[in-house]
């Protein structure tokens, strides 16, 4: 809970632009009011680790920049592999609803791809693919994908 607070008085302070005792003490009074009214679950059964968090989130960048490459050369320079699409349904490991969420999503964040269809019961993803043509290619890097977020999100014991 103390943590929350000290992320949202320092959000608060950072959108007025001025490090003040009363945007200090607003701030603290706003992040009470949001603490108390949205308390959030009680426990997690995640832990997040900020370096492989942040190795992540370079990656991510990295794979946007490299797909949106991929993406525009599709557009100005059509050819049948560029303008290849199909949807891929890959196996997921992990057995973390958390994990599976945050590995669609950002699957999704990447041009040209998209996550059409979510089975949790036996996490299947369907994933809408421009310009991928190899299947085999396409899962080993999907689970790479998968074990990046299972290295920053860690389901505790």
């Amino acid at each position: 809970m103390i943590g929350r607070v000290v992320v949202l008085v320092v959000l608060w302070v950072a959108l007025w632009g001025e490090i003040s005792g009363a945007n200090i003490l607003t701030g603290l009074l706003f992040a009470g009011v949001l603490v108390l009214a949205f308390p959030g679950p009680r426990y997690s059964r995640h832990s997040i680790r900020v370096f492989p968090a942040m190795s992540f989130f370079v990656y991510m960048l990295r794979s946007i920049v490299l797909s949106s490459w991929s993406v525009i050369l599709s557009i100005l320079a059509p050819n049948e592999q560029r303008r290849h699409a199909e949807i891929i349904r890959v196996q997921l490991r992990s057995s973390s609803e958390l994990v599976r969420a945050v590995t669609a999503n950002t699957i999704s964040l990447t041009p040209g791809t998209v996550v059409v269809a979510v089975d949790p019961e036996t996490s299947m993803v369907d994933i809408h693919v421009l310009g991928f043509s190899n299947t085999q290619q396409f899962h080993d890097s999907i689970h790479a994908h998968e074990e990046r977020v299972m290295k920053f999100i860690v389901e505790k014991s």
